[in-house]
């Protein structure tokens, strides 16, 4: 039996969702699975024949408090009182191989996977421009006997750093699941926009993701101005919770900006996909990305992309063919490249190609043929 181990199973982060996915191929390839989740708040509808898998709350692995505070305590009392049974649930599972779904459930697949003597793989979902010395976190890469990375182009940024990886390294790029689209693509964008409020005489742009440094959303907020200038249509629709330290300072800029009136913040949303397929545009402004899962959605939504150039976003957006890059945090070519496309007529013809690409490479049916490969 596999072990798969996520942070949580819920619709909230990216990697958490694509974690999903890997779960739901696994499952088509007739994989004998159990589910180990790290936090709570966990929501598993969106699992195929959920009700017929193991699922196991993670052991907290905490025999000392190391610094005074609430959380520290009640994750010694947890691991405390619980440790000992979950440990022994899983060992009654008869594990022979354990998935780690990105780093953030790395520490966990180390300590099981060390208990119980068995291999374990680790999906990369983390570039080398997400960590200020990614010698280091290397080295924790390095641990698992198998990797999975996102991103081709990721892949060989770790490779360069540590060249021992490519021997254990395959590329499995991600999918959505493309139920979920089908449900929203039967109706025309036109009424989306009506449902959201969407002005359609306006140029509506989506932009998705958590407020964070990484993922620069300052970057259109502080030049608000020429957007402005480029076209007065032109309206932002921000989706991803911004109540952190980054997004109330983003929020207090914004309140003295002359052009705030472009912007709309919705915090999170369950309906995303319904503000991106509603869209004329969705930028990516991030600084760092393996392989964003937002670009397939819409790429499948058919919502034209204009994407920095980082990580595996080159695998997704074939520069003017399938959407636009920009240099990574060049409001200059961004401008440019938005420009261009509101002034050309082929638009049309590169969201059908990158809808094409797509199915092409990033289908669920591809999707599971590759992990069926790996199993």
């Amino acid at each position: 039996m596999i072990l798969f181990i996520n942070k949580r199973f819920n619709n909230r982060n990216g990697a958490e969702k694509s974690g999903i996915d890997v779960v739901n191929s696994m499952l088509k390839a007739n994989a004998s699975l159990a589910l180990l989740y790290i936090d709570y708040y966990n929501n598993f509808n969106d699992i195929n024949d959920i009700n017929q898998l193991k699922i196991i709350k993670a052991p907290k692995f905490k025999t000392s408090i190391e610094k005074k505070s609430l959380k520290e305590i009640f994750d010694y009392l947890e691991s405390k009182i619980f440790d000992k049974n979950r440990i022994k649930k899983i060992i009654s599972l008869n594990i022979n191989f354990i998935i780690a779904n990105s780093l953030s459930a790395e520490f966990y697949a180390k300590k099981i996977s060390e208990k119980l003597n068995v291999k374990c793989c680790l999906i990369v979902r983390e570039s080398p421009d997400f960590y200020k010395n990614p010698i280091k976190t290397v080295k924790r890469i390095n641990f698992f006997n198998q990797l999975v990375f996102v991103s081709s182009i990721v892949m060989e940024q770790w490779i360069s750093i540590k060249p021992e990886l490519k021997l254990k390294s395959i590329y499995i790029p991600n999918t959505i699941n493309e139920k979920y689209i089908d449900k929203i693509i039967v109706k025309p964008k036109l009424f989306y926009k009506n449902k959201l409020n969407f002005n359609p005489d306006n140029i509506n742009i989506v932009i998705v993701g958590k407020f964070l440094t990484r993922k620069n959303q300052s970057l259109i907020l502080d030049n608000l101005n020429q957007f402005y200038n480029l076209n007065k249509k032109i309206k932002f629709h921000f989706i991803g919770k911004h109540l952190n330290s980054y997004g109330k300072k983003i929020k207090k800029k914004l309140k003295k900006n002359t052009y705030k009136n472009m912007v709309h913040l919705y915090g999170f949303k369950k309906n995303a996909l319904e503000y991106i397929y509603a869209s004329d545009y969705l930028i990516l402004t991030a600084l760092a990305e393996a392989s964003p899962r937002v670009i397939y959605e819409a790429m499948l939504l058919k919502t034209l992309v204009i994407a920095s150039n980082v990580g595996g976003t080159a695998e997704l957006i074939k520069n003017n063919k399938t959407g636009y890059l920009y240099e990574n945090n060049n409001i200059e070519e961004l401008l440019l490249k938005l420009s261009n496309s509101l002034d050309t007529k082929n638009n049309k013809t590169i969201v059908q190609d990158a809808n094409q690409l797509y199915y092409n490479s990033f289908s669920n049916q591809i999707h599971q043929k590759n992990y069926k490969k790996l199993l």
